[in-house]
């Protein structure tokens, strides 16, 4: 009898193993992406190590706008709703990769989800993109409530979700199989689990294009902290030329808007496992982020279209004498702050000082500082330079023409807007059309313009969305005040 039991004991074991190491095959196995020697590709779709926690399988993500229309914002056209920008002939948007795990292609989101760029110099003429650029067009919270919403819907079924399929793709019994009994189920229940992580969502002001809470997924989902009600929304930075932020012998330079960090790799990897990276995918996307690092240290703006050599009348002419009266007021006002030679260069600004709106500084506390400097149990990131500040960090000012709105949380439309007062500033303005506003600097965005039809209504009177501070050259004279701007534009 006891021989019998461990017969039977050591069948079962052998069963476990031989279906584990199945389960591992068919779906977890990574397999790594062609290689390609283009950086801007890396960037633009290379995996950040996060398929197996975020990725949904290719042929349910290719087809969840044609079966739920009705949950994508309005005036949806399939993914290009959220804004991300969609290069004929890609498998995906800019933003999206996509990673076999065993023998099923998964899409994930990367780092250029939220850093990336469009914009037209003519309202007639296609949106050209701006790799690495600082994603005003792109709405990441209207697609996360998309998925979420997808997920809650119970016509998301198998029937409906293969039949769609089956109008485009001639999916293999087998394939079939593993979709219908394994995949759409798994990717329903982990959709509903994204409703409860993201729930917090539902007592803050929406980000709306160009914007993110960047922070407050990380507090609550991977650093465990009690939900604090803090406001973290901001615009999406760009990723230009940082090379400039290496630290030298006697400088440490600030990333993010706070300077919550001083050190670009950390950035870039405590970046993916917000995204969902984590130690067991790292090995093998390690060298992925040190390309997309080397990419965003070298990728610089597209050249300002504002020139004194384009004719009269043109209207991203500029005068000479104008920009080089302003370059002079930038040299005594603006330079050193935002010129990479600058004494406070990449340094936080205390919000005393900038008075600009401190939500988002608010929503990094010392409890975030401390939990991810040691983050996670059983694995050592080696993380040393997160900190808490006490301001908003002097960025540079490259590509100065396609970083509108301004302010760290977008909330002055224009370049001469911020040149006015707090107390003249436009309060309501419309947010994520990319046709460049050439007379006043950012992009179109006043009510009754193609910027309201194109765009999302922002609100300078609600939480974490004020427009005051940073009074820099506001006491200009008028003359002065247009001087600057001529220089500015051409940044």
């Amino acid at each position: 009898m006891r021989r019998v039991f461990w017969k039977w004991l050591f069948a079962l074991l052998i069963l476990l193993v031989v279906g584990a190491f199945a389960l591992f095959f068919l779906l977890f196995r990574p397999v790594a992406q062609p290689k390609t020697n283009d950086l801007a590709d890396v960037f633009n779709h290379g995996s950040i190590g996060n398929e197996e926690a975020q990725g949904i399988p290719y042929w349910i993500w290719r087809v969840l706008p044609q079966l739920f229309p009705d949950h994508l914002p309005a005036n949806a056209d399939g993914y290009r709703a959220f804004g991300l920008y969609w290069r004929a002939g890609d498998e995906v948007p800019v933003g999206l990769s996509v990673k076999t795990l065993g023998v099923i292609e998964r899409v994930a989101p990367n780092c250029a989800f939220c850093h990336q760029g469009s914009y037209r110099l003519r309202a007639d003429e296609p949106a050209r993109l701006v790799d690495a650029g600082p994603g005003t067009r792109v709405n990441p919270q209207a697609y996360i409530r998309f998925l979420i919403d997808v997920g809650a819907d119970p016509r998301f079924t198998a029937d409906r979700v293969l039949t769609e399929i089956g109008r485009i793709y001639d999916m293999p019994l087998w394939e079939r199989a593993l979709y219908r009994f394994v995949l759409i189920p798994a990717t329903r229940a982990a959709l509903q689990d994204q409703g409860r992580r993201f729930a917090w969502m539902k007592d803050r002001p929406d980000w709306g294009p160009g914007r993110i809470d960047p922070f407050n997924p990380v507090k609550f989902q991977n650093l465990h902290l009690a939900d604090d009600h803090t406001i973290g929304n901001s615009d999406m930075m760009p990723l230009w030329s940082l090379a400039d932020v290496t630290a030298t012998n006697t400088r440490r330079f600030s990333l993010h808007w706070d300077g919550l960090q001083t050190d670009l790799y950390e950035t870039v990897v405590s970046g993916a496992i917000g995204d969902g990276m984590t130690y067991k995918s790292y090995a093998g996307t390690e060298e992925g982020l040190r390309r997309i690092t080397d990419f965003v240290r070298l990728q610089g703006p597209p050249p300002s279209p504002f020139s004194p050599l384009r004719p009269e009348g043109d209207p991203y002419h500029v005068d000479a004498a104008a920009v080089d009266a302003g370059r002079t007021i930038y040299a005594a006002q603006c330079a050193v702050c935002h010129d990479a030679k600058g004494a406070r260069y990449r340094t936080p600004i205390s919000i005393v000082e900038v008075g600009t709106d401190r939500h988002r500084l608010d929503m990094w506390s010392p409890a975030a500082r401390d939990r991810y400097a040691v983050y996670e149990p059983g694995y050592a990131w080696g993380f040393a330079n997160f900190q808490k500040t006490d301001g908003y960090v002097a960025t540079g000012l490259k590509g100065l023409w396609l970083r509108g709105p301004y302010l760290h949380n977008g909330s002055v439309p224009t370049l001469r807007a911020l040149l006015l007062p707090a107390a003249e500033r436009p309060t309501q303005f419309y947010r994520g059309y990319d046709l460049v506003d050439a007379e006043n600097g950012g992009f179109v965005s006043a009510p009754d313009t193609p910027g309201q039809r194109y765009g999302a209504l922002y609100d300078t009177s609600l939480p974490g969305n004020g427009n005051g501070g940073h009074v820099w050259g506001t006491d200009l004279p008028a003359e002065a005040k247009e001087q600057l701007l001529s220089y500015l534009k051409t940044l």
